[in-house]
């Protein structure tokens, strides 16, 4: 199916497997963008075989150099200045696809960067209260006044040059993060680790105090300030693991930082 809309949009995805929910990402999309590339890092990875002949999808293999860098370097091998920028556990829904087709057709300024308020699932259910139920992300720019700021992790787009015009565009990106607590935790911990080291190369600190009352606040401001008790099993599962990803991430900082004295 061609793309209807008038600017010619990229999709980008950087991913480390092939499977069921990648291709309904592609699906999904195709329609509204010109180009879909799928960013991978090596020479083998899960699934890749069966998909490799979907039409009009660019496989790419990309050394990983961290979330930012792989992000700006597949975007910067796409045909167009537009990307939409994705991962592979995100789908717009029917809503925000026909914001991005009408907004196509009504032409794009380019200084202008757009985000989506993001619908976060765990184990299939919408989460609608604590942090997940205020999310937002940015992901549709133009390369040439936009690039993905060199983070560790945690990414986000900044300007090239002063560009900072901003829209949200109605709908959702719906976003499929965790089937269960197992997964949700091991993904916490990873990121935990990255957002250690992006901290110590910052020289932020992490005094006892921190690691104890930081996990604590965390919980609270989630499960009870932000209402994710109202989501059920769900919100205290998601709140629980969010207070031990700020200790892990406390934690891991401060054994840099021994780590550093003992050497």
């Amino acid at each position: 199916m061609k793309p209807h809309a008038a600017i010619p949009v990229s999709l980008c995805i950087v991913t480390n497997q092939a499977n069921d929910q990648l291709l309904q990402l592609i699906d999904t999309c195709r329609p509204v963008v010109s180009e879909i590339l799928v960013g991978y890092n090596g020479t083998e990875h899960a699934g890749l075989a069966a998909f490799q002949n979907l039409p009009g999808v660019k496989w790419i293999a990309l050394n990983w150099t961290g979330y930012s860098s792989t992000k700006n370097n597949l975007a910067q091998l796409a045909e167009n200045d537009w990307i939409l920028s994705l991962d592979a556990d995100e789908i717009p829904d029917k809503r925000l696809l026909q914001e991005l087709e009408l907004s196509g057709a009504d032409g794009l300024p380019e200084d202008t960067l757009y985000g989506f308020r993001r619908q976060s699932f765990y184990a299939g259910k919408a989460v609608k209260y604590g942090a997940w139920g205020r999310d937002r992300v940015k992901r549709l720019y133009n390369r040439r006044f936009y690039y993905w700021l060199p983070e560790a992790v945690h990414e986000h787009l900044g300007s090239c040059g002063g560009a900072t015009m901003y829209k949200e565009l109605a709908g959702y990106l719906l976003h499929y993060t965790a089937d269960n607590a197992a997964t949700m935790r091991a993904k916490s911990k990873k990121y935990a680790e990255l957002s250690a080291q992006k901290y110590f190369e910052k020289g932020r600190k992490s005094p006892g105090w921190k690691r104890v009352l930081a996990p604590l606040f965390t919980f609270i401001k989630e499960y009870l300030l932000q209402l994710g008790v109202l989501d059920g099993r769900a919100g205290l599962v998601i709140a629980c693991i969010n207070a031990q990803y700020t200790y892990w991430k406390y934690a891991f900082l401060a054994e840099k930082y021994r780590n550093q004295t003992a050497l």
